[in-house]
Protein backbone atom coordinates (compact mmCIF):
# COMPACT_ATOMS: atom_id res chain seq x y z
CA UNK A 1 0.00 0.00 0.00
CA UNK A 2 0.88 3.71 -0.74
CA UNK A 3 -0.18 7.17 -1.06
CA UNK A 4 0.51 9.55 -3.58
CA UNK A 5 -1.59 12.90 -2.32
CA UNK A 6 -4.98 11.49 -1.55
CA UNK A 7 -4.38 8.68 -3.88
CA UNK A 8 -4.48 5.20 -2.00
CA UNK A 9 -2.67 2.48 -4.23
CA UNK A 10 -2.75 -1.17 -3.25
CA UNK A 11 -0.58 -3.50 -5.17
CA UNK A 12 -0.32 -7.36 -4.51
CA UNK A 13 3.27 -8.32 -6.23
CA UNK A 14 2.16 -12.35 -6.07
CA UNK A 15 -0.64 -11.86 -8.73
CA UNK A 16 -0.36 -8.62 -9.91
CA UNK A 17 -3.58 -7.19 -9.26
CA UNK A 18 -4.05 -3.44 -8.05
CA UNK A 19 -6.59 -1.17 -6.78
CA UNK A 20 -6.91 2.66 -6.48
CA UNK A 21 -8.97 4.42 -4.23
CA UNK A 22 -9.24 8.42 -5.27
CA UNK A 23 -11.32 10.80 -2.97
CA UNK A 24 -14.09 12.65 -4.85
CA UNK A 25 -16.11 14.91 -2.52
CA UNK A 26 -17.58 12.88 0.03
CA UNK A 27 -16.80 9.79 -1.61
CA UNK A 28 -14.35 7.50 -3.02
CA UNK A 29 -13.64 6.17 -6.81
CA UNK A 30 -12.34 2.45 -6.66
CA UNK A 31 -10.34 1.49 -9.69
CA UNK A 32 -9.56 -2.97 -10.29
CA UNK A 33 -6.96 -4.31 -12.14
CA UNK A 34 -5.87 -7.81 -12.25
CA UNK A 35 -7.07 -11.56 -11.41
CA UNK A 36 -8.06 -10.37 -7.71
CA UNK A 37 -10.67 -8.20 -6.77
CA UNK A 38 -8.36 -6.67 -3.97
CA UNK A 39 -10.86 -3.92 -3.08
CA UNK A 40 -13.82 -6.08 -3.03
CA UNK A 41 -11.52 -8.82 -1.16
CA UNK A 42 -10.92 -6.05 1.81
CA UNK A 43 -15.12 -4.74 2.13
CA UNK A 44 -15.92 -8.39 2.22
CA UNK A 45 -13.05 -8.91 5.23
CA UNK A 46 -14.25 -5.49 6.64
CA UNK A 47 -17.84 -6.09 7.00
CA UNK A 48 -17.58 -9.96 8.04
CA UNK A 49 -15.61 -8.26 10.82
CA UNK A 50 -18.46 -5.23 11.88
CA UNK A 51 -21.28 -8.33 11.85
CA UNK A 52 -19.00 -10.14 14.18
CA UNK A 53 -19.19 -6.81 16.53
CA UNK A 54 -15.03 -6.30 15.93
CA UNK A 55 -13.61 -8.89 18.05
CA UNK A 56 -10.63 -8.24 19.13
CA UNK A 57 -7.27 -9.91 18.73
CA UNK A 58 -6.96 -12.49 20.97
CA UNK A 59 -10.23 -14.19 20.12
CA UNK A 60 -8.69 -14.94 16.89
CA UNK A 61 -6.91 -18.37 16.30
CA UNK A 62 -3.81 -19.39 13.62
CA UNK A 63 -4.30 -22.46 11.91
CA UNK A 64 -1.62 -23.48 9.76
CA UNK A 65 -1.97 -26.50 7.70
CA UNK A 66 0.20 -28.17 4.65
CA UNK A 67 2.07 -24.49 4.37
CA UNK A 68 -1.15 -22.50 4.41
CA UNK A 69 -2.00 -20.22 7.37
CA UNK A 70 -5.35 -19.17 8.33
CA UNK A 71 -6.61 -16.73 10.58
CA UNK A 72 -9.83 -18.42 12.53
CA UNK A 73 -13.18 -17.00 14.27
CA UNK A 74 -15.82 -18.66 15.12
CA UNK A 75 -17.82 -15.82 13.71
CA UNK A 76 -15.52 -15.00 11.19
CA UNK A 77 -14.80 -16.52 7.45
CA UNK A 78 -11.48 -18.12 7.35
CA UNK A 79 -8.81 -15.82 6.42
CA UNK A 80 -6.30 -17.40 4.24
CA UNK A 81 -2.70 -15.38 5.21
CA UNK A 82 -0.01 -14.96 2.38
CA UNK A 83 2.87 -17.15 3.04
CA UNK A 84 6.28 -14.83 3.61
Amino acid sequence: MTTVGEVVQLVDVVTGSAATLTPTGDRWEVREGGPVRLWERIETVLSAYDEADRPRPETFTLHVCDGQQHQRHPHFPSLPLPRL
